[in-house]
């Protein structure tokens, strides 16, 4: 019985039809619905508390950025050198912007003349204020004030304060507001303006509408104010106005964030395209590779949406990394398909064997660097966080993406004649360096040299990490800064936070921390706090008490005596008397503070976060040697009290660099491992490998520490992360080698290996440092020093890889097996 015939091709292909429509249909449906996802729901994050540790200070200060960053007070800066000019433009921009509807509102003046009953004064004093009102109500006390007040009418102008001193003759009140160590941040002219003493400042404070952490809001709002202060620009050449405070800031952070994502995605694209053609030289391959690795990024964009609070800073910088470490795929998927045609087989069988050759090491080469990317889950901050497990995803979803696209496409477009083998020079010159047992002996030597060094001490020392954090060219901060220089501002200021269920009760907290720590002379400069405004019910009912205990009725006649007796007519001082006779009670209230002019100071004092009530008093040490002394304090009148701020911060992100670094590098170190011990298995090219890695990071240390890269919490995490990246070059020519030696080995083993793989690798590993160089073009400091630091440790990674594995290949060599 004659045997049945073979199945015609097109019969062949008939079966994988329907599953090839179901495959592109399912991609179509997954790329679409990622897609709109990221057109609609893709949101970038300005606030900053994403870049900050969760634990310690900077765990505080990210309490107080979500309490306070949304309600935080605009800030409209006028410089020029004419004080009236000065003054009348900022007058003209309070009122246009309190007519604006984004704008609650807008106050370039306040009124700080603290004219107060005398007796109502009392709820306003500290303790050391309480002493010297004590003093001032004494015999003695009484007549020297007196005196003092009677020489201030008889001198030229007096008369001017003849009805002030009519209502407080004592000058109570002003002994309490110009003798209190407590301020509220309010620094004023003696027309309430807020100016510098030569009015070459002026600065108009606004209460926004909106929150400052939603974009909407904050956009929205600098759009305003840039509609009242552009056609005063322009009517005003002479003059300087800039804006700042909590929405200028987010919004030209989100503005910078949207354009460094634009630009570094775009760039790693372009550089990555050229780097693969340039390297590659089979320029109709972009179009097999180019497509799927879009796809893969887009799905993975598709995932950012999902993020919640949106994507943060450092994390903007998933997508040219994930371009070029993707290309890494395709490079080696079309060279597979390229060499199965050379071999004869037609496009399509090309296709599937390509895919069946390199499925199974471009996915462990994926999952490991997806492995050390995941390591940076285990950060204390979201931001890495983010971009470790975007990176990681991106990873994988861009190397499926490749090895279902990229073979049915570059079989269609090799369906002519297959290019020549024309094997690149260079491998030949690196073949030549390790001829030799001396040779390769003396390189691996050398390839050690940076690990011993970084053993040593040589690593880069740790920079200031706030630069990443408050990018230099925010143009709201660079108004910030000139604010803080014109009236004499320093850095140093810390923040104590203080939470409670009840806002009362954490107000009065706060007012008893400002009175101890407004105590401590020696080592506090200031410290600035709502007590100065709007003490605590309960601060008020102390202090009221303790006016009661000086026994004011008892001292009204001795009042009354001493205007007698130094010249003063009594009954011109009526009202002053009966009011110590039946002294008032009446408390100021947060709602008296609303409707008045210093209404716009609250946002600073009070928020709210997690359902708490929050209160803030900021503080300024005299000097370092204060500092624990300061500390001590708080822990001691408030345990529960958090002390942050920026100035603080760098401790923080230094102790969660130390925190982070060692458990990152341990997990993305022992992922690599498994991954090669299961790709490679043998311990020869498994040591190769991870002396390869090991090289390369401690050489980029040194590196970094030559040319000067900054190096702090967010590029200093992405080091191990290199681990699982770089690694690729040296697992792949440790592939080439091992099949070369299967087939025959001896000396033909390193030359062969360099010269089929070497080009292919250096495509590689150049498309990656591409796609990290494109980030150096970012206006985001943290991820202009994330890419350099990629960059670098992806090109050092390639020649520390075609150095050493073939250093190693000669030293130790696989013995050939014969027949």
């Amino acid at each position: 019985m004659a045997a049945p015939p073979p199945p015609s091709p097109a019969r062949a292909r008939a079966p994988r039809r329907p599953l090839r429509l179901a495959v592109a249909l399912a991609l179509a449906a997954l790329t679409l619905a990622a897609f709109a996802a990221v057109t609609l729901r893709l949101q970038l994050e300005p606030n900053v508390a994403s870049l900050l540790p969760e634990r310690g200070d900077a765990a505080a200060l990210r309490r107080y950025v979500r309490g306070f960053g949304g309600g935080d007070l605009g800030v409209v800066m006028v410089k020029g050198d004419d004080p009236d000019e000065n003054a009348a433009v900022a007058a003209e921009i309070a009122r246009a912007l309190a007519a604006r509807p984004t704008v609650q509102r807008a106050a370039d003046r306040v009124d700080a003349s603290r004219a107060l009953d005398p007796w109502l004064a009392f709820r306003h004093a500290d303790a050391r204020v309480r002493e010297r009102l004590a003093a001032a109500l004494s015999p003695e006390g009484m007549r020297e004030r007196l005196a003092e007040t009677r020489a201030m009418l008889l001198a030229p102008g007096g008369g001017a304060a003849a009805e002030a001193i009519a209502a407080d003759p004592l000058r109570l009140a002003q002994l309490v507001f110009e003798s209190a160590d407590i301020g509220s941040g309010v620094r004023t002219q003696a027309d309430g303006a807020f100016a510098t003493d030569d009015g070459k400042v002026h600065l108009v404070l606004v209460q926004p509408a909106g929150q400052a952490l939603r974009g909407a809001d904050a956009r929205a709002f600098v759009a305003d104010a840039n509609a009242v202060l552009d056609p005063i620009r322009a009517a005003h050449p002479r003059l300087t106005l800039g804006l700042t405070g909590g929405h200028a800031i987010a919004a030209a952070t989100e503005e910078m964030l949207t354009r460094d994502l634009a630009v570094s995605s775009t760039l790693s694209m372009l550089l990555a395209s050229a780097v693969f053609a340039l390297l590659f030289r089979r320029m109709r391959a972009l179009a097999a590779v180019m497509p799927p690795l879009v796809l893969g990024t887009v799905w993975t964009a598709g995932l950012a949406t999902a993020l919640p609070g949106g994507l943060s800073a450092i994390a903007v910088a998933f997508m040219s990394v994930v371009v070029g470490v993707g290309v890494d795929t395709g490079v080696h998927v079309y060279a597979a398909l390229l060499e199965a045609r050379r071999e004869g087989l037609d496009p399509e069988a090309a296709g599937r064997a390509a895919r069946a050759r390199t499925f199974r090491a471009v996915l462990v080469a994926a999952v490991t660097a997806a492995a050390a990317f995941g390591a940076l889950a285990l950060s204390d901050i979201n931001a890495l966080r983010q971009l470790g497990l975007l990176c990681a995803a991106g990873e994988v979803l861009t190397a499926i993406a490749i090895v279902l696209v990229t073979p049915a496409v570059g079989a269609w477009l090799e369906r002519g004649a297959p290019p020549p083998d024309a094997p690149a020079r260079w491998p030949d010159g690196l073949y030549r360096l390790t001829r030799t047992r001396g040779r390769a002996l003396a390189l691996a030597a050398l390839a050690a040299l940076p690990i011993a060094a970084v053993a040593l001490g040589a690593a880069p020392p740790l920079a200031e990490a706030i630069v990443a954090i408050r990018p230099a060219e925010l143009e709201p901060l660079k108004v910030q800064q000139a604010i803080f220089d014109a009236f004499g501002g320093r850095r140093g200021q810390w923040v104590v936070l203080l939470a409670d269920g009840e806002q009362e009760r954490a107000r009065a907290r706060a007012d008893r921390l400002a009175e101890r720590l407004a105590s401590m002379k020696a080592d506090v400069e200031a410290v600035d706090a709502l007590t100065a405004l709007a003490p605590a019910p309960s601060t008020q009912a102390a202090r009221f008490a303790a006016r009661d205990a000086l026994d004011l009725p008892a001292k009204a006649g001795e009042l009354e005596r001493a205007l007698r007796d130094t010249g003063f007519a009594p009954e011109r001082f009526s009202a002053v008397l009966d009011g110590m006779r039946s002294p008032p009670r009446q408390e100021v209230t947060l709602a008296d503070l609303e409707r008045g002019p210093a209404s716009i100071l609250l946002s600073r004092y009070l928020g709210a976060d997690g359902g708490e009530a929050l209160v803030a008093l900021y503080v300024r040490p005299r000097d370092a040697g204060s500092v624990d002394r300061i500390e001590r304090a708080i822990r001691e009148e408030d345990p529960k009290a958090m002390l942050t701020g920026y100035t603080r911060l760098e401790a923080s992100l230094r102790e969660t660099l130390a925190h982070d670094m060692p458990r990152i590098a341990i997990v993305a170190g022992a992922l690599v491992l498994l991954a090669l011990s299961a790709s490679l298995r043998s311990a020869r090219d498994v040591a190769l490998a991870a002396l390869v890695v090991a090289s390369e990071i401690s050489l980029v240390l040194l590196l970094i520490r030559a040319i000067g890269i900054p190096l702090h919490a967010y590029d200093a995490l992405v080091i191990p992360v290199l681990l699982g990246i770089t690694v690729d070059e040296g697992m792949f020519l440790l592939h080439r080698a091992r099949d070369i030696e299967a087939a025959g080995g001896g000396d033909a083993v390193i030359r062969e290996t360099l010269r089929h793989e070497g080009p292919a690798i250096a495509a590689t590993a150049l498309t990656t440092a591409a796609g990290f160089a494109a980030l150096a073009f970012c206006r985001f400091d943290g991820l202009r020093d994330l890419g350099r630091v990629g960059a670098l440790g992806s090109a050092v990674g390639l020649v520390v890889a075609l150095v050493v594995v073939p250093a190693g290949l000669r030293l130790w060599p696989r013995p050939h097996r014969r027949a």
